[in-house]
């Protein structure tokens, strides 16, 4: 890890704070106590939120192995394992904690925005911010992937649709894929490449474990040999 990188990501995180931090609704001269209070409220969450998410990647980027390595790894402890090799792939528990809260928090804003607001505050404002936290919440529970390995195919099916038991999924045989790689080098090994046939298809691992990234692709090169590209 070179230290201009730290460097560069701990200034991006002083960057994000002080834009979610400073009252820019007294900067522009916003008047109404209502309407500063709720952009308040929608600016802190936010700004958690994206300074999370920075946070986590700067502690993956220090502590994290090249994905190639990590397979290595993998591979080793399944050939001391003499348990059938795993073939369903999901995030863990703790994420669909996280998409509950945040989902619930949006909730709450809503009823409180309708029900229990003062009545001088803006219902618009809290509506819209907690429309937000719900869509935004759903939006990435349903584009986080569940793999399924097959002898000859794989099932990827939505993470929410899978935990609600929709029957909505994507089957793709293995000889219609055409190459698995990490989709850029900065996201790599977060964002998955798969193309069938022409077609590219993108999904998101950013709610899974590296080793679990890791036995992904273990699944994929095993079934497909050198069409599976890790860089």
């Amino acid at each position: 890890m070179k230290k201009k990188e730290i460097l560069s990501d701990l200034l991006l995180i002083l960057c994000v704070f002080v834009l979610f931090v400073i009252p820019w609704t007294f900067v522009f001269g916003v008047k109404n106590e209502a309407l500063i209070e709720a952009i308040g409220v929608f600016q802190r969450i936010i700004g958690f939120l994206i300074i999370t998410f920075i946070v986590l990647k700067l502690v993956y980027k220090i502590y994290g192995k090249s994905l190639s390595q990590e397979m290595k790894e993998e591979k080793i402890k399944e050939a001391n394992q003499k348990d059938k090799k795993q073939s369903l792939f999901k995030p863990t528990i703790g994420v669909i904690i996280f998409f509950l809260f945040v989902i619930l928090l949006g909730i709450w804003g809503f009823i409180y925005g309708i029900l229990l607001r003062k009545p001088n505050e803006d219902v618009f404002v809290w509506i819209i911010s907690s429309s937000f936290l719900i869509g935004i919440s759903l939006w990435l529970w349903y584009t986080t992937p569940v793999f399924i390995f097959a002898e000859d195919s794989v099932q990827i099916k939505s993470f929410l649709f899978y935990i609600f038991g929709i029957d909505r999924k994507t089957i793709i045989r293995y000889a219609d894929i055409t190459s698995v790689r990490p989709y850029t080098k900065e996201y790599g090994r977060y964002v998955m490449g798969i193309s069938v046939r022409g077609t590219k298809k993108r999904y998101s691992l950013a709610f899974f474990n590296s080793d679990v990234i890791a036995q992904i692709y273990l699944r994929f090169k095993e079934k497909m040999g050198d069409r599976v590209i890790v860089e």
